[in-house]
């Protein structure tokens, strides 16, 4: 997450839309408020506990292991270059001839057939 800036952008949305919650929710019933709060503040409390490597190694729960730092910059994705690209592939394929395959010719010779009613008992 050090190397991703949209993460970082994330987490800080993510933040002030915890913030928000609290007078947003205040003038629903009372009783989603308390579970809500209680709810929220067990799971902050528990995701802090766990954080501790004392506790995670007390719990078994196995460490993560560390990604190699990438030093080579990744390119940039230009979203009006990918639309474009994406449209002009869409035209190219749609321009095609398009020829008819052999199950469409025995779809269409099938429904020229006589009808099954003579084979009614």
């Amino acid at each position: 997450m050090q190397g991703n800036p949209a993460a970082a952008t994330i987490k800080n949305v993510s933040r002030v839309f915890a913030v928000l919650t609290v007078p947003f929710t205040m003038s629903f019933p009372k009783a989603i408020f308390c579970y809500w709060i209680t709810s929220n503040l067990f799971s902050l409390g528990y995701g802090l506990v766990l954080k501790v490597p004392g506790v995670k190694k007390a719990l078994g729960v196995p460490e993560i292991p560390k990604q190699p730092v990438v030093t080579a910059p990744r390119p940039s994705i230009d979203l009006y270059t990918a639309l474009k690209q994406a449209k002009t592939a869409s035209q190219q394929s749609t321009s095609l001839p398009i020829e008819p395959t052999e199950v469409a010719n025995q779809i269409t010779s099938s429904s020229s057939r006589p009808s099954i009613r003579g084979l009614e008992i």
